[in-house]
């Protein structure tokens, strides 16, 4: 019986020393569980956010991105075009408050786009564009309109300031935007338009958009006469590609 009392200090040793022991396993435990979770759900919101972005990538449409662009969002900004004649004479004097107060661009460029506005007078019809005169005695033009079955650029687009190209995972998606929108206008303002027969003096109203670089009127102004040869005269214009356009 002389041995019983180490015996019995052994267990009690065992039995202080159990239960830290195992407070230690199961932080163990627990900790192994939570760093199980923490990877498992990283790997499931990383995979979930491949798949979102792989159906955004195969569900892509933009000729129907675009109709909706077209159909149920455009309006909402074409009462902030400027009236043509204030901008064309803005660009001309103070090309820097025109880009500060009008412009528009997607991203860093010397090209900036304008939603602009008015009414005028048919001054020459050409294969692909209207000649306008914004003001009396209509001698000189002051906007060419685009009225050909291919718009270059991406003046509708751009100066909506609708479509942010950050939302795409690539540039040729917006670009494909760019180029459905004026297909669009082709189809549902140009065809239309000249449908109507369109003759010099004919009085037409419109909204359009614009694209005009940074330097436009460094040599010369818009409006101002650049040749006068035998096959006519021809003047630096703003372009427009027409959002809006009718005979009054």
């Amino acid at each position: 019986m002389a041995g019983s009392p180490k015996i019995s200090t052994v267990f009690q040793a065992k039995a202080l020393y159990a239960p830290k022991f195992m407070k230690n396993v199961y932080k163990y435990i627990i900790a192994a569980v939570v760093i199980s979770a923490v990877v498992y759900f990283s790997v499931s919101f990383e995979n979930l956010e491949q798949v979102k972005q792989q159906q955004r990538a195969v569900t892509f449409n933009a000729t129907e991105y675009a109709m909706d662009f077209w159909n149920n969002q455009l309006n909402g900004v074409l009462d902030k075009a400027v009236d043509a004649e204030k901008l064309i004479e803005l660009f001309n004097t103070n090309m820097a408050e025109a880009i500060e107060k009008y412009g528009r661009a997607p991203g860093v460029s010397r090209i900036y786009a304008y939603l602009l506005k008015g009414e005028g007078k048919i001054h020459s019809l050409g294969d692909d564009f209207l000649d306008i005169s914004l003001k009396e005695p209509w001698t000189n033009p002051d906007i060419r309109i685009i009225s050909g079955f291919y718009i270059p650029g991406n003046a509708v687009r751009d100066a909506s300031s609708l479509v942010d190209v950050s939302e795409f995972s690539d540039t040729m998606k917006f670009n494909e935007i760019g180029s459905e929108i004026n297909k669009i206008v082709v189809k549902e303002v140009i065809r239309p338009f000249l449908d109507n027969n369109p003759r010099v003096g004919d009085t037409v109203g419109f909204i359009g958009a614009t694209q005009v670089a940074q330097d436009a009127v460094e040599e010369t102004p818009f409006g101002q006469l650049v040749s006068d040869s035998a096959e006519g005269k021809e003047f630096h214009l703003v372009k427009v590609v027409p959002i809006r356009l009718e005979l009054e």
